[in-house]
């Protein structure tokens, strides 16, 4: 009996510990979000010259994808039909 309350009590530990871990997580995910999206405003408003937003914004995503690996990419919405279509052709043609 002591020994389910102890593992019990170890388990809760443990979790208490991962979901303090994940809240931590998502308070600087968040956080830096908020300054991006800070620092995005401000571009669009007081940047010298006239800035294309959406090309701002692809930048900003393929330049975070690249740190990561050569193989991740974005793939936005208006353009997913077409990734598609080629996907599959190109794994029919293997």
């Amino acid at each position: 009996m002591k020994k389910i309350k102890y593992s019990l009590l170890v388990a809760a530990f443990g979790i208490a510990i991962l979901s303090f871990s994940f809240k931590e997580d998502l308070f600087l995910v968040s956080k830096n979000l908020d300054i991006f999206a800070s620092l995005y405003k401000e571009i669009n408003i007081n940047y010298v010259d006239e800035t294309n937003a959406p090309q701002l914004m692809k930048t900003g995503i393929d330049a975070m994808l690249d740190s990561l690996d050569p193989y991740t990419e974005y793939v936005p919405e208006s353009e997913i039909e077409d990734y598609r279509l080629k996907y599959v052709s190109i794994n029919m043609a293997e």
